[in-house]
């Protein structure tokens, strides 16, 4: 291990009660640890509250604890972490009131106007050395401040591992320094081993029989907000053919649907990380067959765990993921036609064999480029030398 490096802390969009943003701490945690020594590790979260039921003694701080002005390493750790879109406004530029605010003071209007800006990405953290592990990028709003705003960051980055083939064709475009395509960093080899015992054993005969639906909110486009009569179509008409079938939020924070779950008396399962660990919810995830998700790492984990998938396409992300997912996926798109969707499901169970094996290829070449993460970081940490510090 590099002994120069004493301050390293990981930012992501932990906290939250999202499922894949948690296990996607666990991942990069674990990355890390194996490189740098725990005690320098620094995890920034958006709610500190549960985060060491998941990873036990690890360092928590809010996102607007300003302890860490100054750090030897700035991690970005997996995950969409810097995005925009047209309906929600995220990440574009500062609202009308927001700028009036500043204008009507007479020092600095502008330069209050970028600093605020610039909070919103970096937390105030100033970096020695910045990399990112296992991120994709976008989608962006044309012009927005967010798209700026990460253009400038991921070209401050020594080391830069994109997950998908959109994120690293855009940050070629940039001319980003020692950039590689890689993989989600769930796909860490050995990383669920507990989880994987026996996980064929329901499917192995080639039936889809119980069927898990992980549905999200989307304000943030007009289509991909339109698939949800098309799915309960879709569930009603499984159910009728003997099918069972069972909704699985991912995040607390989807509170349309759940409030659409519970006006239709429906029973589902949420991941709650206050009362649950990640090991009890992914054991949850194998009891099904197959999946319909419209969450990255609903596919995500379908594929570890050795299950088909249909993935809702609501943004382009869950497109890429279905691409690489090859035979163990297809992909339901707008306008969401519960038909095509059924035929799904009636394909992946006719081709049951040929979807596993499919899947099984997959993970273990995003298991390789994972474990190419870790090699590559590794070598990364001893680059960085003592002239280097503050």
């Amino acid at each position: 291990m590099n002994r120069s490096i004493r301050r390293i802390v990981i930012k992501g969009g932990y906290g939250l009660g999202n499922f894949g943003d948690d296990a996607l701490m666990v991942a990069v945690y674990e990355i890390v640890a194996r490189i740098f020594d725990p005690k320098f590790i620094e995890l920034k979260c958006h709610n500190v509250g549960y985060i060491q039921r998941l990873i036990p003694g690890v360092k928590a701080v809010a996102l607007n604890n300003e302890r860490h002005k100054k750090v030897d390493l700035l991690i970005y750790g997996g995950g969409t972490q810097f995005y925009s879109f047209p309906l929600t406004n995220v990440g574009n530029v500062p609202s009308f009131n927001v700028v009036w605010r500043n204008l009507k003071k007479p020092i600095h209007a502008g330069t209050k106007i970028v600093r605020k800006v610039r909070r919103l990405t970096s937390q105030n953290i100033n970096a020695r050395k910045i990399i990112a592990l296992g991120i994709g990028l976008g989608p962006f709003v044309k012009n927005s401040t967010r798209l700026r705003e990460c253009y400038k960051i991921i070209r401050q980055m020594e080391y830069v591992a994109v997950r998908d083939t959109h994120s690293y064709e855009l940050c070629e475009k940039w001319g980003c320094n020692n950039l590689s395509l890689r993989s989600d960093l769930c796909y860490l080899p050995n990383l669920w081993t507990v989880h994987k015992q026996n996980l064929h054993q329901r499917s192995s005969m080639g039936i889809i029989r119980r069927i898990g639906i992980i549905p999200r909110d989307w304000p943030h486009t007009y289509e991909g907000d339109s698939y949800t009569f098309p799915l309960f179509q879709v569930v009603d008409e499984l159910r009728s053919v003997g099918k069972k079938v069972e909704f699985i939020l991912f995040a607390r924070s989807d509170h349309n649907w759940s409030e659409r779950l519970k006006n239709r008396g429906e029973q589902y399962i949420t991941w709650n990380p206050e009362n649950s660990t990640i090991t009890e919810f992914i054991e949850q995830l194998a009891s099904y067959d197959a999946f319909i998700t419209a969450r990255y790492h609903g596919a995500v984990f379908a594929s570890i765990l050795g299950k088909p998938v249909i993935c809702i396409e609501i943004e382009q992300k869950l497109r890429l993921l279905s691409d690489l997912l090859g035979h163990g996926s297809r992909l339901w798109s707008y306008p969401f036609d519960a038909s095509l969707c059924l035929k799904y499901i009636l394909d992946l169970e006719r081709d049951h064999y040929r979807s596993l094996e499919s899947l099984n290829q997959m993970v273990q070449k995003q298991g390789a480029l994972a474990k190419i993460i870790v090699d590559e970081l590794g070598v990364l940490s001893m680059s960085v030398n003592d002239k280097d510090m503050y």
